[in-house]
């Protein structure tokens, strides 16, 4: 098929069209969470759950999900860790420790474990990604910030697994317009 036959099953499938007006944040209830998840599923995590583990923020209901659930990593929130490391200035004490503990999160990812995203997924990322910014009006910087979401929602969905993350803002709006795709919510004060 060619490429613009692909993008136009793309935007049939996310009925693109159809979306015309912002869309509703769903309340926290509404949203799958880990609290009352039955068997635990293969999950996909979001770099929200790396940020509060390096800061000892991850709530124990998530860490005894982690200890049962199969754990795959995403190329996407390699990068989005490997920014933050880029960031930070290494001349500085707490910078140097803190790319130490990013270095180290990476290294321990098995290469089996790891999601990458394909053609396809980017394709399909870039056209949601600008559906979500579209109808909610996002600026440069959230247009880019759901982007890296959308391409874990979908890698995830391409792989059969659920996507474990915090971060219900950006996520409720990307399975409102790809529900193929999965994910599930906690709180970082939920102990």
């Amino acid at each position: 098929m060619s490429s613009s036959g692909e993008v136009r099953r793309s935007l049939r499938r996310l009925k693109s069209g159809s979306w015309k007006s912002q869309l509703r944040r769903r309340e926290r209830s509404e949203l799958p969470s880990i609290e009352g998840l039955g068997k635990a599923p293969k999950l996909l995590l979001d770099t929200t759950v790396y940020i509060d583990e390096f800061q000892n923020r991850l709530p124990a209901t998530v860490e005894n999900l982690l200890d049962s659930a199969g754990i795959w990593h995403s190329t996407v929130t390699e990068c989005e860790l490997a920014v933050l490391a880029g960031l930070l200035n290494p001349q500085h004490s707490n910078s140097r420790h803190a790319i130490e503990v990013v270095a180290s999160s990476l290294q321990k990812r098995l290469a089996h474990r790891i999601v990458n995203p394909d053609r396809e997924i980017w394709r399909d990322a870039g056209m949601l990604a600008g559906l979500v910014a579209r109808l909610q009006q996002y600026g440069k910087a959230d247009q880019r910030r759901v982007l890296n979401d959308a391409l874990i929602f979908l890698s995830a969905a391409k792989a059969g697994l659920t996507v474990l993350t915090r971060n219900v803002a950006d996520y409720d709006l990307l399975m409102q317009l790809a529900p193929h795709g999965q994910a599930i919510f906690y709180d970082r004060d939920a102990n």
